[in-house]
């Protein structure tokens, strides 16, 4: 009999999602189970990094990797940690396959030949939204969000889309701490600068629960309805909605993947995940889906120690998940899939997403953008 194949998982800090672990888990056992394979044939092996630090990670790779015996190592990083972490996979000759939502570019280099990452491309669903809102409202936009969203390259996507489809002078409000933070959002000196100056658009790139507190602001002032809305794809989904669903919100979002989409291996996802874990998947289910295919189909090269032949056999046989043809970034070539641009209006009953257009990433030069992001965050995207 085989033995378990050993995962080591590792764990940053979440207050904005905290349960998101055992999401991205019951996902992978849901991926597990499509491919006649039982629980007890895949162990986890969990380890808390906070928020991060490149210490932690370190440490935790090394412990997984010397100690624990994983044959392969997953969870949720900064990939600017990987940078500097990916020559451990190298040496000890194992694999590390991560999570990450794209709010950093990736590198165009990769990391090391045994490190890849399944990333949701925010920055990709960023691009195509800015480019979209340009071509549909007007040059003139108006981006707002808190100091921690700016330590990323959500709004520099954004930017660099609008500026594709012709504009040239975005305005972008960075809100101070003391304006946002986790228990109140304070948007008078946005509204006030908007009331001066109005814009085609505005785009909001906030997490979390001042994502929300946002949305009720923004549904209380004047502009609502005068001025359209964009947000990032994270404050569109049904989960972060369901506070504010009642407040008849109408805004604009991209969407890399949802739970709508009606391609069959999706909805044959969407109905597994259900029936399994008898509540509906969210973005960390799907991302645990598409880990647990590429685990199931890389498993027994895994147990037997051989890396090269695991990654190998990911990329001559490829594997087709709920987004389509699954990109691994750094064993897959560049992919840039089409991105919903939809339109979200809200009821106490419902959150109805129409696609009203579609975009992709294709043909925009990530190099310089990677290389000039001077942030010293090392948190992922929602450890916060």
């Amino acid at each position: 009999m085989d033995k378990p194949l050993k995962i080591g998982f590792l764990t940053p800090f979440s207050a904005v999602y905290p349960f998101y672990g055992q999401h991205i888990m019951a996902g992978v056992f849901t991926a597990l189970a499509q491919y006649g394979l039982a629980a007890k044939d895949v162990v986890f092996v969990p380890v808390y990094i906070g928020q991060g630090q490149y210490k932690m990670v370190e440490e935790a790779i090394q412990k997984l990797l010397f100690f624990e015996g994983v044959d392969l190592i997953s969870g949720m990083v900064n990939i600017k940690s990987l940078l500097e972490i990916a020559p451990l996979f190298d040496t000890y000759n194992k694999p590390g396959l991560f999570i990450d939502f794209g709010e950093l570019i990736h590198p165009s280099v990769g990391y090391a030949k045994n490190v890849g990452c399944i990333s949701m491309n925010y920055w990709q669903s960023e691009y195509a939204l800015g480019k979209w809102a340009v071509e549909e409202f007007g040059p003139d936009g108006q981006i707002i969000m808190p100091t921690y969203e700016s330590g990323f390259n959500l709004h520099q996507a954004f930017l660099d889309g609008a500026g594709a489809a012709g504009s040239r002078a975005l305005n972008s409000m960075v809100m101070p701490e003391h304006y946002v933070d986790k228990k109140h959002v304070d948007l008078q000196p946005f509204f006030e600068a908007i009331e001066r100056d109005t814009p085609n658009f505005v785009h909001a790139i906030f997490s979390g629960s001042p994502g929300t507190a946002f949305l009720k602001e923004w549904r209380a002032s004047k502009f609502y309805d005068a001025i359209p809305l964009l947000t990032i794809e994270n404050m569109a989904y049904r989960d972060m909605l369901s506070d504010v669903q009642h407040l008849n919100l109408k805004f604009y979002a991209a969407a890399n993947w949802q739970d709508t989409d009606q391609s069959a291996l999706n909805q044959s996802f969407t109905r597994q995940f259900l029936a399994a874990n008898h509540q509906p998947a969210s973005v960390f289910s799907m991302l645990g889906f598409e880990l647990g295919q590429v685990l199931s189909q890389m498993r027994q090269e895994l147990i037997k120690g051989d890396a090269a032949a695991a990654i190998a056999k990911f990329r001559q046989s490829g594997v087709t998940g709920p987004r389509g043809m699954i990109n691994i970034q750094g064993w897959s070539m560049p992919a840039y899939p089409m991105v919903d641009i939809n339109r979200v209006v809200t009821s106490d009953q419902h959150i109805n997403y129409t696609v009203v257009s579609q975009g992709t990433a294709l043909g925009y030069d990530t190099t310089q953008v990677f290389e000039e992001s001077v942030s010293g965050y090392l948190n992922p995207y929602w450890s916060v």
